[in-house]
């Protein structure tokens, strides 16, 4: 059977809701805060990815906020340098093209979206996290359209959601802390 949007609807907005709201709120500081605006734009692609496609790896879905060329080449580079870099290390990594030094800059309004900028001699590829955000929208609504048309991806949303909804404690400390958290509560 398949489910109708009305049944995933909510939910829909709740994952992506989210992201769209706090990122929205965020760029409308000044000055913002691009590292952070960064990371949360390449976790959610993994969100994304992982609820329109099935993986969690998120460089697909990123690879869909950059222009059709070269960049969709890089892009899977470029997602796992920004993600893994920003996640794992406070940092994105250099990255070296046949000797050549390459290092990311994350722009909050100030460049040019993917464009070259050189820093003490060294070129850095501009990411501007407020077009990055309205890219990432635009996959939101994108992806929204895709559910209110096509019963497969409703049911592969649903079963998603359902697969990653509950987390059953088991260990016994930790539930009688989590009684105790409840219990104090309530008092």
């Amino acid at each position: 059977m398949t489910i109708a949007f009305a049944d995933i609807e909510d939910k829909f907005g709740r994952l992506f809701g989210f992201i769209r709201h706090d990122l929205e709120q965020i760029i409308t500081l000044d000055p913002g805060g691009n590292y952070a605006v960064a990371t949360l734009v390449a976790c959610a692609c993994e969100t994304l990815e992982r609820y329109r496609y099935g993986s969690g790896e998120g460089a697909n879905a990123f690879s869909r906020l950059l222009p059709q060329g070269p960049f969709q080449t890089i892009a899977k580079t470029l997602y796992n340098v920004l993600r893994n870099g920003f996640v794992h290390h406070s940092n994105a990594a250099d990255i070296r093209v046949d000797g050549t030094i390459v290092r990311l800059a994350i722009a909050w309004r100030e460049h040019q979206h993917l464009s070259i900028i050189e820093i003490d001699g060294i070129p850095n590829l501009v990411l501007n996290v407020t077009q990055l955000c309205r890219d990432l929208f635009s996959s939101f609504d994108e992806y929204r359209a895709e559910l209110e048309r096509s019963g497969e991806a409703r049911d592969r949303f649903f079963t998603t959601y359902r697969l990653m909804g509950t987390r059953d404690i088991t260990v016994p400390d930790e539930i009688a802390a989590w009684q105790e958290i409840l219990r104090s509560h309530r008092a």
